[in-house]
């Protein structure tokens, strides 16, 4: 997964920290090997987190695609990942909650196998 910031208000994340934090969750995303187009199943997820480094809500950004079976196989297994007790709490500076409360993370298969 790629992780994208809005524009940072005091210290924002550092690429080492969003390094471990992708890493982490590569290890709890399960997509489906050979899922058909798996390059195109990138999966964009708004997420609001608790200050515990938990996720509060997370929802699918392309809410039009989960018509699509590989996709939404693809999007709920993004879902699971950030909820996956070995992802919780997330791999996040507890000192910098004010630029992780809201994120937007990007499950790309290009990026994990």
């Amino acid at each position: 997964p790629m992780l994208t910031q809005p524009p940072p208000v005091g210290q924002a994340l550092t690429q080492s920290e969003l390094s471990a934090l992708k890493r982490q969750l590569a290890g709890c995303w399960n997509i489906l090997p050979g899922a058909r187009d798996a390059d195109d199943l990138v999966v964009v997820v708004n997420v609001t987190m608790n200050p515990d480094r938990t996720v509060a809500s997370a929802g699918i950004r392309d809410q039009a695609r989960l018509g699509d079976p590989f996709f939404k196989a693809a999007a709920d297994s993004a879902l699971r990942a950030l909820r996956d007790p070995r992802c919780s709490p997330l791999e996040l500076p507890p000192f910098k909650f004010d630029q992780w409360k809201e994120m937007t993370i990007r499950f790309d298969p290009k990026d994990m196998f």
